[in-house]
């Protein structure tokens, strides 16, 4: 744990003085804006191993916005989410029948954005309708998923030999790419943002004892919120 907390210290800095740099490029300080964040999410794991339901959850953070390059602005931010998600499972392989356990992963995010303006008023950053295509990087670094129900940690995942306690441990430090729209006014804009995430979520799954299976999944999150700027 101390060594994820080190490594985001480091990668929030770098970040920071990326951000602060390229909206330095604005021209005016008036250009950066500072915010906060707040939205619904919509996690799953993409993998062909096990069948997953998608569950709904909430994201909430600070950003900063400001101009980078002509019809370019840049965004960085901090978040922290709460995700939740189902997995079929059965108490004993085959004889019973399938049930859907649910799992909570709370994580942090940081991310750095780039955004093309589709439509704005003008060049400055007034009370004028603006539309903006968004994407970048997200440094996600989470916890273990958390069951609903630890009664049931002895269920076996279907189509695998695996259990629903050992579903729990995955990759604590995930690299995701984001892209999405927003719109609104330059105080306030509602957005629709989508993660894919580009490693394997599952890999800690393939170092299980005596495991012979091939576990491969990545994040896939979408987001619908509301960033309020001052």
């Amino acid at each position: 744990m101390k060594s994820i907390l080190k490594f985001s210290l480091v990668f929030v800095t770098i970040l920071s003085s990326i951000s602060l740099c390229a909206q330095g490029r604005g021209g005016e300080g008036k250009h950066n804006m500072f915010g906060f964040k707040a939205a619904a999410t919509i996690f799953d794991i993409k993998t062909n191993n096990f069948n997953t339901v998608a569950e709904s959850g909430f994201i909430g953070g600070l950003a900063t916005r400001g101009d980078f390059y002509d019809n370019w602005d840049i965004q960085f931010g901090i978040n922290i989410s709460n995700n939740k998600l189902k997995v079929e499972a059965r108490e004993i392989p085959i004889v019973t029948s399938i049930e859907e356990i649910e799992y909570s992963l709370l994580n942090a995010q940081i991310h750095l954005l780039f955004g093309y303006k589709i439509f704005w008023g003008n060049k400055r950053l007034d009370n004028k309708f603006k539309l903006t295509a968004e994407l970048g990087p997200v440094l996600m670094i989470n916890s273990k998923m958390k069951m609903a129900n630890e009664d049931k940690e002895n269920y076996i995942i279907e189509e695998t030999l695996i259990t629903a306690k050992e579903l729990t441990d995955v990759t604590p430090i995930n690299v995701n790419g984001l892209v999405g729209l927003s719109m609104g006014l330059s105080r306030l804009r509602i957005f629709g943002h989508y993660q894919y995430g580009f490693n394997n979520f599952l890999n800690k799954l393939n170092k299980i004892e005596g495991n012979t299976e091939k576990f491969k999944g990545h994040v896939s999150m979408y987001q619908f919120g509301v960033l309020l700027y001052f």
